[in-house]
């Protein structure tokens, strides 16, 4: 069947364009353009693309029964979590693992005013992608140990920092018997890669000698929640002459939590410190 435009054949029964002068088309001008959302699924407009900045609470407008919208999704390398809607069901009423991948090509269409079946297609995979390690050493009755010797010069000072890149060292001061200031012990415990995540650690005296609080410096905090955004460090100080003690000894217990309240903790440990003097 011809097509006419003005009582005009344009296409004729064989399906070639007849009669048509003066026509520029471009191929473009036929293609869906991609719209840059932030959070709404808008089914007035059939191809989004979206990046997410944080975790989204996505919401939807435009839809009606037999509309269809395709989007793409980037979660980014963190990856940020997005939420759905609940007339959103997915392929067999399980919604994708968003960690999984990066990028996703999600397709919407909407069945009735309450449902709307979605699809998507991961692809970048994030898999192999190195993920941060939390983990402390010892317990309680068998706490990591390092032992030194005091000093006939100035106090013994000896101790245990923790840095912000992940990293644990030992210190015992250069004035200790073969003391060698700081130096590792552990690397890799948390924040290995690029932290997704801020953690906080506490020191608390668990056994033997307390943490040295004065001069200030020795101990970044007793008891309380800090951020490892900064490294931190407990120190045992011991001022009295090397001839007046014998074997001495503290432990401590260190826990490493997500949250600022120490709500939600990820990692316990107990590190010791002994040393001996010559009575």
């Amino acid at each position: 069947m011809a097509i006419k435009i003005s009582n005009t054949d344009v296409i004729n029964n064989s399906r070639n364009l007849v009669n048509i002068t003066d026509m520029d088309a471009h191929y473009y001008s036929y293609s869906a353009q991609a719209t840059t959302i932030t959070s709404t699924i808008n089914f007035n407009t059939s191809f989004m693309t979206c990046t997410m900045p944080a975790a989204t609470t996505f919401g939807i407008s435009g839809e009606a029964e037999g509309k269809s919208a395709i989007l793409i999704l980037d979660t980014t390398t963190t990856p940020h979590a997005p939420t759905w809607p609940s007339a959103i069901n997915w392929e067999d009423n399980t919604e994708p693992t968003w960690s999984t991948y990066r990028k996703w090509q999600i397709h919407f269409y909407v069945v009735s005013g309450t449902r709307i079946d979605a699809t998507a297609i991961g692809f970048d995979a994030l898999s192999s992608q190195p993920t941060e390690a939390i983990g402390l050493s010892g317990t309680s009755g068998t706490p990591i140990t390092f032992m030194d010797q005091g000093s006939g010069i100035q106090d013994l000072v000896m101790g245990w920092v923790f840095d912000a890149d992940g990293n644990i060292y030992k210190y015992e001061s250069i004035y200790n018997v073969g003391g060698q200031g700081k130096y590792l012990y552990s690397s890799t415990q948390w924040n290995n890669i690029t932290p997704s995540t801020t953690y906080y650690i506490k020191f608390s005296n668990h056994a033997g000698n307390t943490m040295s609080t004065s001069p200030s410096s020795d101990t970044s905090g007793v008891g309380i929640w800090m951020s490892l955004a900064t490294d931190k460090k407990f120190y045992f100080r011991d001022s009295r002459s090397i001839n007046s003690y014998a074997d001495e000894e503290g432990t401590v217990k260190v826990e490493i939590s997500t949250t600022s309240n120490g709500s939600n903790i990820v990692a316990t440990g107990y590190y010791q410190c002994r040393w001996s003097g010559t009575a």
